[in-house]
């Protein structure tokens, strides 16, 4: 082809392309993007860490989780448990409870199972090892086990599920049929398999909370909308209660104070968690700085402890790790 026609065929490709419009939103998708990550590491059959902050909903998440990837091609059958009911049980009905979660993996249906009576730490799992390779073997599709709330599970629990899950990872580099999802909300090394990809549970994007608040309310006046994704930050658990406060009235207070105070539970747990930090003055003359909601240099020794308390949140601003307060509502509070 001559130059001159090879120049105007690119001119032309040039005229048609345009940018897609939706493209600002997919970047500002922030959980979205984190729920992609998550995707890739179970349709490649690798167990993975997320680490949810305080008030992140991680149930609704995984089972959102659950449903994209059930109707996904290739199709993954998911389990969805609950690790809260581990909180305060002794050694022996935490061996049961969880048996009986991985047990499912290997049914076509989710039935009472009686698992296997383990005696101690090594029987658990032994039995455990069993009953992955019998879902390895038996279920006609890949399948994932999704728990949340690890962070009231046993430490010995969640070793034992990263030591049986990285023997099975071992013993079948490929070709795996079972995987794991572990939530919780640590910000530590609290899963033990050094290996295995960890994903950070990030907030809604503003895009992302105002679409949300509108899939639970139906259509809402632009200022409203707006004013009620700005208050919650993105936090999942303050869209969750905006959204149910519009649902009954109508209508938000004006003021942030007022519409705080008409959050109920909500208001009354992110209250608390400031009172608590309001016990160490680093940690208050800390979170006081960040009153303003600008992105400051972050330190370790107190944003640790405030990003437990999830009262703030890491940010990348100019590419250095900053870290910022976490929403509004949360200044609202403090001033």
């Amino acid at each position: 082809m001559p130059r001159i026609d090879r120049m105007i065929q690119r001119a032309r490709i040039a005229e048609t392309a345009t940018f897609d419009k939706t493209q600002h939103f997919v970047e500002e998708a922030l959980r979205s993007r984190a729920a992609r990550r998550v995707r890739l590491h179970v349709r490649r059959m690798e167990p993975v860490a997320v680490r949810t902050p305080r008030w992140s909903e991680p149930a609704s998440f995984l089972e959102d989780l659950a449903l994209d990837l059930a109707v996904g091609e290739p199709g993954i059958g998911c389990r969805t448990v609950n690790l809260r009911p581990l909180k305060g049980r002794k050694a022996s009905e935490s061996w049961q409870f969880t048996l009986h979660v991985v047990a499912q993996l290997g049914s076509r249906e989710w039935r009472h199972r009686p698992p296997a009576m383990v005696a101690d730490r090594g029987g658990f799992r032994f039995a455990l090892g069993q009953l992955i390779e019998e879902a390895h073997r038996n279920v006609p599709h890949p399948v994932a086990l999704l728990a949340h709330g690890a962070e009231h599970a046993p430490m010995e629990i969640i070793e034992d599920l990263a030591v049986v899950w990285g023997e099975y990872s071992s013993h079948c580099p490929a070709g795996r049929r079972a995987t794991l999802v572990l939530a919780g909300t640590s910000t530590h090394a609290w899963w033990p398999m050094a290996d295995a990809p960890r994903v950070d549970l990030a907030d809604f994007g503003s895009a992302e909370a105002a679409a949300a608040i509108v899939g639970q309310t139906g259509n809402l006046p632009f200022s409203t909308l707006r004013k009620a994704a700005h208050f919650t930050g993105g936090v999942p658990g303050l869209v969750d209660a905006v959204s149910d406060r519009i649902r009954k009235d109508a209508v938000l207070p004006q003021e942030d104070d007022a519409l705080l105070a008409s959050l109920g539970p909500m208001a009354d747990e992110i209250r608390g968690a400031v009172d608590i930090v309001h016990m160490d003055s680093a940690l208050a003359d800390r979170l006081y700085d960040l009153v303003i909601g600008e992105p400051v240099t972050r330190a370790p020794e107190v944003d640790d402890a405030l990003t437990m308390a999830g009262l703030v949140r890491d940010v990348k601003s100019h590419g250095e790790d900053k870290i910022q307060l976490r929403t509004p509502a949360i200044a609202a509070l403090l001033s």
